[in-house]
């Protein structure tokens, strides 16, 4: 007998792909036939598994069988089976789910024009952003939609955060992202080994004009590459933590 999952959330909110990640988790559940709800929904069932994301250190659910879910770099205590969202946050197994709509991020053939900026996780250096710039912040564009509007349009994003959907959105829907990182633990390096961000990322402003040219194919590079790599950590998942428990 299959054993549901309850996955752990505090409410929902657009521009936390962590948060849109545990939604999608649980939709992937259900597009296999395998129980699966949010906390919210206030469901019980004996048998159920619950998942934790890393903000969360301990049980506060006192779930009998419990999965955390590493969507980010957090210590986390031994308490059952533990899913890294990518490599570079310990040895676990990984588990991905696309976090892209297909209706809002494709990319834009029209003109584009201007640029915005994202502190997300980072830090703000306003040395990099250029005048009339605008920011993208989490209060400012209230809908995905708004906010794909706004991104599809730009002639590049600048980005403070080099470890967030938004970057990923950005050069899907075919606009360039030019990253000043300010976090050591997300070098490079380690963005570049997740295979990500190919094509369309500059980390210096000598390197944009390149990103302009092959950011073109960042879309077809992420579904035809990564989402078959997703759905896999999925039903990887799935036979992990049910043989588990």
């Amino acid at each position: 007998m299959v054993k549901p999952y309850e996955i752990w959330i505090g409410s929902y909110y657009h521009m936390s792909g962590g948060v849109r990640a545990l939604h999608v988790l649980k939709d992937e559940l259900l597009k296999r036939g395998i129980p699966a709800w949010m906390m919210y929904e206030n469901r019980q069932d004996a048998n159920m598994i619950g998942v934790y994301p890393e903000i969360v250190p301990n049980n506060p659910q006192q779930y009998k069988r419990v999965v955390r879910w590493k969507l980010n770099q957090a210590e986390l205590p031994d308490d059952g089976p533990v899913f890294a969202w990518e490599t570079g946050m310990g040895d676990h197994p990984l588990l991905t789910v696309n976090l892209l709509e297909p209706d809002l991020w494709t990319p834009n053939t029209g003109r584009r024009s201007g640029v915005a900026y994202w502190v997300g996780k980072g830090v703000k250096d306003e040395r990099f952003i250029p005048d009339r710039a605008i920011e993208i912040t989490r209060k400012n564009y209230t809908t995905r939609r708004e906010l794909s509007d706004l991104i599809r349009g730009l002639d590049y994003l600048i980005s403070f955060d080099p470890f967030t959907a938004v970057n990923l959105e950005a050069v899907v829907a075919g606009t360039p992202v030019l990253i000043r990182n300010t976090d050591t633990r997300w070098t490079r390096e380690v963005i570049e080994q997740h295979d990500w961000l190919k094509y369309g990322v500059a980390w210096s402003m000598d390197s944009l004009d390149q990103a302009r040219r092959d950011v073109h194919l960042a879309h077809d590079h992420y579904y035809q590459n990564l989402v078959p790599v997703f759905d896999k950590r999925i039903d990887e998942f799935v036979e992990i933590t049910q043989e588990h428990f």
